[in-house]
């Protein structure tokens, strides 16, 4: 009997108290949605005569990643951003307002630490749709692409909250573009820089 009681209370305080730790899943998914906010760095590469300046544009996008353990990933979005810049030839007498719509697909690599609070990435972001329009004399002009389709990114994020994110990325233009302004035609390259904001679920 002494024996059975004991087996008992032995079965009772095991249940009580589990110490077998709780494995994460080797491989899951993460997803995301949220805001961003992106500054366009371009410039006339080919012709001094051409004078752009960049505003700041905003935008949204989705998340999907692949998540590799407790430090690996990797991430894909698909983010949609409206900018504008203004773009003046200098021996002209007005300036220019042209609007930019931009679809990115990024593919990025990312490492995480301190207990993935800390996130780096990395990778190729594809410029699926850029699109630049100007006004003039009640007719639309085509500005051209103020990006190319391959570039480069880097950034590093920090995770809080359990599912949120605060995000900065640079993105490298690996081409130029080729685009005109009142008929005159120029080369330009345009680095980009984000913020972002995200919810993660």
């Amino acid at each position: 009997m002494a024996c059975v009681a004991l087996l008992i209370c032995t079965s009772l305080h095991a249940q009580e108290y589990n110490f077998t730790p709780t494995k994460q899943k080797k491989v899951r998914m993460e997803f995301g949605i949220g805001l961003d906010a992106v500054y366009t760095n371009i410039e006339s590469i080919s012709n001094d005569n051409i004078a752009l300046t960049p505003r700041i544009g905003f935008g949204g996008h989705f998340d999907m990643g692949v998540c590799i353990g407790r430090n690996f990933a990797i991430e894909t979005e698909v983010a949609y951003q409206r900018g504008s810049l203004i773009a003046k030839v200098n021996s002209g007498d007005h300036d220019h307002k042209v609007k930019t719509t931009t679809i990115d697909i990024p593919v990025l690599l990312s490492l995480r630490v301190a207990n993935q609070h800390l996130r780096f990435v990395a990778g190729p972001v594809f410029s699926v749709m850029n699109k630049a329009q100007y006004a003039s004399d009640d007719t639309t002009y085509e500005f051209g692409p103020t990006c190319p389709t391959w570039n480069v990114a880097a950034g590093v994020a920090v995770c809080f909250g359990g599912h949120f994110q605060l995000e900065a990325r640079y993105i490298y233009p690996l081409k130029t573009t080729l685009n005109q302004l009142d008929g005159i035609e120029f080369n330009t390259k345009a680095a980009r820089i984000t913020g972002g904001f995200s919810v993660l679920f």
